[in-house]
């Protein structure tokens, strides 16, 4: 009786997992019909953070990546290019350092990105959007400029995080 009850407590988690429709990689938005390639141009930057554009210009390679639906190519052989802009960002202070308050010990961290994705061989706009990386950062460091860098990658990898969804969720 032991070993049923362990092989049904086994096997009823995996069958649930297989039903559920999981596979590798991502779905495939509709719009993205055929693409298996991307190209990432550096994005522009029109905030007064210097570090941001090239952020979220990685921030997206490594999600495109990481999620598995497309392969990253040069802009000569790739399916389609994005390219967009970080058009704002915001970082406030949550939580103040009791015993420093020059110190901001949890940061809000907001970053708001526009991007189009074009057809590399017609330039037909296929999918454009905007995406907002929004967040709290914590603070353990030191110093508050640390902080601040640490919470504008976060923002930028949510941000980056958010419009792969937009590319591959249906």
């Amino acid at each position: 009786m032991k070993r049923f009850l362990l092989l049904a407590l086994c096997v009823l988690p995996l069958t649930g997992v297989t039903s559920c429709g999981y596979r590798a990689g991502g779905l495939v938005n509709p719009c993205m019909e055929g693409v298996s390639t991307f190209a990432i141009n550096m994005f522009d930057n029109e905030t007064t953070y210097p570090e941001l554009a090239q952020l979220v210009t990685s921030a997206v390679g490594n999600e495109l990546q990481s999620d598995g639906t497309f392969k990253i190519a040069s802009p000569g052989a790739a399916d389609v290019v994005i390219r967009g802009a970080v058009t704002q960002a915001s970082i406030s202070r949550a939580l103040v350092d009791w015993e420093d308050a020059n110190l901001s010990r949890e940061l809000r961290v907001r970053v708001y990105v526009s991007y189009v994705v074009t057809r590399r061989s017609t330039g037909e706009v296929i999918k454009k959007g905007l995406a907002v990386g929004d967040g709290t950062y914590f603070n353990t460091g030191g110093n508050t400029l640390t902080g601040r860098s640490a919470a504008l990658s976060y923002g930028a990898r949510q941000a980056a995080s958010a419009i792969v969804e937009q590319l591959t969720i249906p």
